[in-house]
């Protein structure tokens, strides 16, 4: 059973969000990457060496660079917290990616923040640890 099964409402549809974005940052599509996140976000992630980043420019460097392989990845144990209008979710990211040769796995904690803006979720921050 998929586990977005096992949530409902809003809830279901924050985790649809995030599995969407995930597959458009996996396959470097920086154009469906502005439409789901907001031009001022921040991040903390492996790749800024722990300093906070603001702004689009570094992600779309990032995703220009990305190389299509195939991959796969799955979303574990995901806690999801809703208040108003701001919401995040939490979770272990799970990822393989097929090279020429052999699958090459990694695993990152994240945690994404999403706003809802003009009645649309929007990422805002993330942080990823790995």
């Amino acid at each position: 059973m998929n586990f977005i099964d096992e949530f409902q409402g809003e809830e279901k549809i924050i985790l649809n969000l995030l599995n969407e974005l995930l597959k458009i940052i996996k396959s470097g599509d920086v154009e469906g990457y502005k439409k789901m996140v907001d031009e001022n976000l921040t991040c903390i992630e492996p790749e800024t060496g722990g300093n906070l980043v603001r702004g689009l420019p570094f992600h779309i460097f990032l995703l220009e660079k990305t190389i299509q392989n195939d991959f796969h990845f799955e979303i574990v144990d995901p806690v999801i917290k809703i208040v108003g209008d701001m919401c995040y979710v939490s979770y272990i990211l799970s990822n393989i990616i097929m090279d020429d040769t052999k699958p090459k796995f990694s695993q990152y904690q994240e945690t994404r923040i999403f706003e809802k803006i003009d009645n649309e979720w929007k990422m805002i921050h993330f942080h990823r640890s790995g």
